[in-house]
């Protein structure tokens, strides 16, 4: 081994010493905001400490409108604040009123429109203004906040209980409390259902004169009267029941032991004035200011304080009583706004992030794909779920008598819950119309049910778009920017270059090393035609997809170092192309309930599979077909290809069923690297423990030609 000399060995550890010294003042310098290393580097790699607080904080919020005309005459500024409006003032370039860019009233009203606004401040005003900024929001629930006792300004309950844990209990809460009591004597009891005696015959000592006191002597004597007989009566019975057993006396004496504990405890604790049960302290106006908490309109509160890492830098709105967030530091407000006057079940609700917005794209929250250590690995192929905004309407559901009070969304929600309890996928597809049009006004909050179980399990996903998904508000490219931009999610936009939004490939990696095992290809498969008078229907896949699929295989097979055509590939997209309709003596396994809804106009896409050596490909749209069906081109030419076009079936019951009563459906996809096979399976919703249609469709990486049940 070659040994270095002292001097040398000197000389690189003083390198080393300032090299960690230079970096810790960088680290520093950064958090103090003297320079900007998210400028030069991901400030995922950076320590939490040495992060930089927020980009911007929040100083204050306001909820306007406008009439429906400015949306019109393309006027951006509908419901947006003055700029001298709202705390600070005008502040130019160091921040301003940011408008979150959904109408309130989700497009209900002909005339009206309401948004809300928020107002931001860059740090570095901050630093050099100081002052304080949002820290929290809470909007009130005046069915439980105004049935607090004496809490005539529906202060809202949390705000109430915050303040309870922390106030120091002085004079002024004194005369408070015996002004909030004097007309409730004897509410307060202890454990026997008698006034618990040193608090409240202090709160309740009479101010009259001579005559309420002999009133009260006159009852004090017959209590005492009463009392004085109990006890008699006490003792007769405690004396029979010594002669009759003693054993009977020794359990009672030990039985009467834990009661008497158990309503000393329980005195003691409601005679402590801090811990009486159901009770708070209604703050003076003084206390509530100096707790930093500050109404603003319909229903919303704002809580001022220091900017800590954990102050409120952004606020969303999100609608409907079933609504979820499920981004990490976000948290979604239970109660909705007041007075907005929108659709009934569609009601705003708030949503806030605390601290830094966090980098989705990190490792944390893109785990890659890979192989598990038995070589497996398990994909869930979710189609078609139609999530609404609110909870959704019941189409076909099965039976037919649940139809009855059914919530769409939240049973498509116990459904693929449980399927992921029993299944524990290492990947979910989701093909398309998670979204329903115009059930959806506000796309987000339907997507955002869509993928929470998901997100919640920390279980990584893709999507594709189908049909219904950009049919509300938001454009092709926005939803797809918008699935994208999620934790855990793999979805990508795609290359600009090619055809439609959402064209991309995936590899998992091997469980030996990081060279591609399998290969997932995802494809854009449009919506309705572009030229509705000579291709009626649907619209097909361009030649741009085309070249880029045959492009992006060849360079995974590549990167992998596999012979083409070996490696094992899927694909997957929400419209069927027509050789789906091609059934009639193939192997076939499943139901075919309906007619194949796909364009009618044939492309290369098929041959372009064949050459990518795609084994399965897998869709929606028709969602009562769940078949798998064998299809086979260029016999007995060197082109020959065969390959399984499978249905994942309708999950979802906000959209159709019917159909001989179709039950909703998963399918599940297990692939293996060791014995390059695929199988695949179906579980539904009237029985999710059962697997069926168990089928071996790809065995030592060649399509079987024939139906292989196991």
């Amino acid at each position: 081994m070659l040994a270095l000399p002292r001097r040398w060995l000197r000389q690189l550890s003083y390198a080393g010493i300032l090299l960690v010294f230079a970096s810790f003042l960088l680290l520093v310098a950064n958090k103090k905001r003297f320079i900007r290393l998210q400028d030069y580097i991901d400030v995922d790699y950076m320590p939490q400490y040495f992060q930089p607080p927020s980009d911007a904080y929040i100083v204050d919020l306001a909820i306007g409108s406008c009439a429906n005309y400015n949306k019109l005459l393309k006027k951006p500024h509908c419901g947006l604040p003055s700029d001298k409006e709202g705390k600070h003032g005008d502040l130019g370039s160091s921040g301003g009123w940011i408008r979150v860019n959904k109408n309130l009233l989700l497009g209900s009203s002909w005339v009206w429109a309401s948004y809300l606004s928020v107002k931001e401040i860059q740090p570095e005003y901050h630093e050099k203004h100081g002052d304080t900024v949002i820290v929290d929001v809470w909007v009130a629930n005046p069915e439980e906040d105004c049935r607090v006792k004496g809490n005539k300004k529906c202060i809202p309950k949390k705000i109430l209980e915050e303040i309870h844990k922390t106030r120091v209990f002085d004079d002024e809460d004194l005369a408070q409390l015996q002004e909030q009591t004097k007309d409730i004597k004897g509410q307060v009891e202890n454990g026997e259902g008698k006034p618990a005696p040193e608090e409240l015959e202090k709160m309740y000592e009479p101010k009259g004169g001579n005559e309420g006191a002999s009133e009260s002597d006159e009852e004090d004597e017959e209590k005492t009267k009463e009392k004085e007989e109990e006890i008699e009566k006490e003792e007769e019975e405690k004396e029979e029941k010594k002669e009759k057993e003693k054993e009977g006396k020794e359990k009672e004496k030990h039985s009467k032991d834990e009661e008497n504990k158990e309503e000393k405890s329980k005195r003691d604790k409601e005679s402590s004035r801090h811990d009486l049960e159901g009770y708070l302290l209604i703050p003076s106006q003084k206390k509530l200011d100096e707790s930093g908490w500050k109404k603003l309109s319909h229903g919303v509160w704002v809580k001022y304080g220091p900017a800590t890492e954990n102050a409120v830098t952004g606020i969303d709105v999100l609608f409907g009583p079933d609504a979820v967030d499920p981004r990490p530091n976000w948290d979604l407000l239970p109660h909705p706004l007041k007075d907005i006057g929108g659709p009934a079940g569609m009601e705003p609700r708030l949503t806030i992030r605390y601290g830094r917005r966090l980098n989705y794209k990190s490792k944390e929250y893109q785990p890659p794909l890979k192989f598990s250590s038995e070589g497996t690995f398990k994909i869930l192929q979710v189609a078609d779920l139609h999530f609404s905004t609110g909870v959704g309407k019941c189409r076909d559901p099965v039976p037919a008598s649940s139809a009855k009070g059914c919530e769409a969304d939240p049973r498509t929600l116990r459904f693929i819950n449980e399927v992921l309890d029993i299944e524990k996928p290492d990947f979910v597809v989701m093909t398309g119309d998670q979204v329903f049009g115009q059930a959806a006004p506000d796309p987000e909050t339907a997507l955002f049910k869509a993928v929470s179980p998901f997100v919640q399990r920390k279980i990584p996903f893709a999507i594709t778009l189908g049909n219904h998904d950009d049919e509300s508000v938001l454009s092709r490219e926005q939803m797809m920017k918008l699935a994208s931009s999620l934790p855990y999610s793999h979805a990508s936009v795609g290359p600009q270059e090619v055809d439609g939004f959402g064209n991309y490939a995936l590899a998992v990696e091997s469980s030996k090393s990081k060279k591609a095992g399998a290969a997932l290809y995802f494809l854009d498969s449009h919506s309705y035609s572009k030229q509705p008078k000579t291709n009626p229907g649907y619209d097909w896949f361009k030649d741009s997809q085309i070249t880029w699929l045959e492009l992006e295989s060849a360079g995974l097979q590549e990167e992998a170092g596999a012979p083409k055509g070996s490696l094992l590939s899927m694909a997957f997209f929400h419209i069927p192309i027509p050789e789906f309709r091609e059934t009639a003596d193939r192997p076939f396994i499943g139901q075919m309930r309906e007619g194949v809804a796909g364009p009618k106009y044939h492309v290369d896409i098929r041959a372009a599979f064949g050459i990518a050596g795609i084994h399965v490909a897998s869709v929606g749209h028709d969602h009562a077909n769940d078949y798998c069906l064998l299809n086979e081109q260029d016999r007995e030419t060197e082109y020959h290809h065969k390959m399984w076009l499978c249905y994942g079936g309708g999950a979802g019951e906000g959209g159709y069923g019917g159909y001989d009563g179709y039950i909703r459906r998963v399918r599940v996809y297990e692939l293996n690297q060791e014995a390059k096979e695929v199988r695949t399976w179906k579980r539904a919703e009237n029985n999710p423990g059962e697997m069926f249609d168990r089928q071996v469709i790809v065995k030592d990486g060649e399509t079987l030609g024939s139906v292989n049940e196991f």
